[in-house]
């Protein structure tokens, strides 16, 4: 057995699964919503027997590997030694590519960075000012151990020289990280210096960048600065402080979303552990889909600027299509803060009032709210002019939602603050949409009928496959017995025939598992199209198996043999096209015909 099998079979692809997403039981498999694309009905199933997993809305598929490499966005290699890890096997076998080797290079390098401004803050006498810094900000012990934060000193070579001299790793690689930077001159010097540091990890809890705040008040610098783009660490997919609270986020099933280090920091010292934090102000695709994974509502607490506004309004857009709910925290309309009280953000709030920034939490509104609130700020309700624009800027915001009854309720809300007529609002909404879908110009787009004619499969390939998920309920001491009665007609299926083959060879008590890990790759992908098809389950559980069985077998044969009897009229048409036929001619057309009465004399029999 090759050792990628080995690792393969010691994980159980529904508990791997399992801990990334929730998994419900659904019959003989276990489904949930697709974590590869947005969807509200779940699709996405797993079978414990095949050990492979399904979308029927997407199409993802694939074995414990698979999913590792897609859910995680990881190499074939990385997948390969965390499953190795999880089962404890050491890897012999596979031979790393080069990117491979580079990729575990750098996060070396990196952890070793972390580690290495880590000790200067805890335990160097350089560090005294960061912790000096962190404690006039509230920031505790506990939570500087948790995120590992860190400091770099004014040294323009420091870290440097400890991974470059110390730790002998090539400056090449040590710029790939972001840490270093070349000068015009050709030397280099360190990106970070006299800044408290942030590690910034992935999901995966690897750290790929950091951030770094400015601790000298006179330096006329960026108060922050970040890592750059690199080959780990991407700013578009980063959320501090999702690896450290990720327990926390999936239990509560709800996560805050704050704009800066210290924000998320002094939530999770209020408990509100729930929270992470992303650069800059706009929630992106990449960071919802991660979120959507573990969290049925996103909370943002953003600033109230319009930059913060503009944010909530693509949030809406993003999060719609994963199908979970859009919350915010406004902090300038938090009713237990006095005008004096009012706070700038979340940071300020969670530490100097831990039980108010609780209560903001639990009393978030709906994105709506917070943009209609927004709009009526900003304009004067009561005048003419400030009613059209207050319309203006939510009609494109209100159009867009689907749900009737949501849409019924803000329409009400908006009428009574504007006091205008709601048919009139609707009337104007309305409008928008019309505008909107006037100036949208497409190809035209592929009918239901036209989709299902190209991309669906024929009649007697969908009973096949529905006889092979009947054939695969059975107990497992009748399934050998009821495959014999498939073997005289020909599949039209691709791979069915085979999988027959091997069914019936098969030594020994009857155990799914152990069946499809002796399939090829193409054999088993067509078992589980059949085995995971959530139309197949439901019908079987509306009927009794064995009736079920008789009935599609029936129609099964029905169809095979009309199949085979149009092909024996095509050599037949042939045949007759001839104007002279020979004895063996003669003889083979007796032939066929004789055999098209047999056959449809064996479909008088099933009817």
């Amino acid at each position: 057995m090759s050792q990628i099998r080995e690792i393969k079979e010691a994980n159980n692809i529904v508990e791997v699964i399992s801990e990334k997403i929730r998994l419900d039981s659904s019959g003989i498999n276990f489904r949930a919503c697709c974590p590869f694309h947005g969807e509200k009905t779940p699709s996405f199933f797993v079978n414990p027997g095949l050990q492979r997993y399904r979308c029927f809305g997407c199409g993802a598929n694939g074995d414990v590997l698979d999913f590792l490499q897609n859910f995680e966005g990881v190499t074939f290699y990385e997948a390969l030694k965390t499953l190795a890890d999880r089962c404890g096997i050491a890897l012999k076998e596979f031979q790393r590519t080069k990117d491979d080797e580079e990729r575990e290079t750098l996060l070396e390098i990196l952890n070793l960075a972390k580690e290495y401004y880590h000790f200067l803050l805890t335990k160097h006498e350089v560090g005294q000012v960061g912790r000096d810094y962190l404690q006039n900000r509230g920031c505790n012990v506990e939570s500087i151990k948790i995120f590992q934060l860190g400091i770099a000193t004014n040294s323009w070579d420091s870290l440097l020289k400890y991974l470059h001299q110390k730790k002998n790793y090539s400056l090449d690689l040590i710029e790939k990280t972001g840490l270093i930077i070349k000068g015009r001159n050709g030397g280099y010097y360190d990106r970070f210096r006299e800044r408290l540091i942030f590690p910034l990890k992935n999901h995966r809890g690897q750290v790929v960048g950091f951030s770094g705040r400015l601790l000298s008040q006179s330096a006329k610098e960026a108060k922050y600065i970040n890592s750059p783009e690199t080959m780990l660490y991407h700013k578009s997919k980063m959320l501090y402080g999702y690896s450290e609270l990720f327990r926390e986020i999936k239990k509560a099933e709800q996560v805050i979303v704050v704009e800066g280090e210290f924000d998320m920091i002094s939530s999770a010292q209020a408990h509100v552990n729930n929270v992470v934090a992303i650069k800059g102000s706009a929630l992106t695709q990449d960071q919802v889909t991660l979120l959507a994974r573990v969290a049925k509502t996103i909370i943002l607490s953003l600033d109230a600027d319009d930059a913060g506004v503009k944010a909530t309004e693509r949030a809406i857009e993003i999060v719609k299509e994963k199908g979970i709910d859009l919350k915010v925290i406004n902090l300038k309309h938090l009713a237990s803060l006095s005008e004096e009280d009012k706070v700038k953000d979340p940071d300020e709030l969670a530490r100097e009032k831990p039980k108010v920034w609780r209560e903001a939490v639990e009393s978030a509104e709906s994105a709506y709210e917070f943009l209609m609130s927004h709009a009526l700020d900003l304009y004067d309700p009561k005048t003419p002019d400030g009613k059209r624009k207050i319309i203006n800027r939510l009609a494109p915001i209100l159009e867009t939602i689907d749900h009737a009854v949501e849409k019924e309720f803000y329409l009400q809300k908006l009428s009574a603050a504007l006091n205008v007529k709601e048919s009139l609002l609707k009337e104007d909404i309305n409008k928008f949409g019309q505008k909107k879908a006037g100036a949208i110009t497409a190809e035209k787009p592929v009918t239901k009928e036209e989709f299902a004619s190209k991309n669906s499969k024929s009649y007697q390939e969908r009973n096949e496959e529905y006889l092979l998920f009947l054939l695969f309920s059975f107990q497992a001491d009748l399934i050998k017995d009821k495959a014999a009665a498939l073997t005289d007609f020909e599949f039209r299926s691709n791979g069915f025939k085979q999988i027959l083959e091997k069914l019936l060879i098969f030594n020994g008590n009857f155990d799914l598992q152990r069946f499809a890990a002796a399939l090829a790759e193409d054999l088993k992908k067509s078992l589980m199209d059949a085995l995971l098809n959530p139309d197949h389950e439901q019908n079987s559980k509306e009927n009794d198996l064995e009736k079920e069985w008789q009935s599609v077998l029936s129609k099964v044969k029905k169809e095979s043999l009309r199949y085979e009897i149009a092909q024996i009229n095509d050599e037949i048409s042939k045949l007759d096209s001839s104007l002279q036929r020979t004895p063996d001619e003669e003889s083979k057309l007796d032939q066929l015909l004789t055999l098209i009465v047999q056959k449809q004399s064996a479909i008088k029999k099933l009817n």
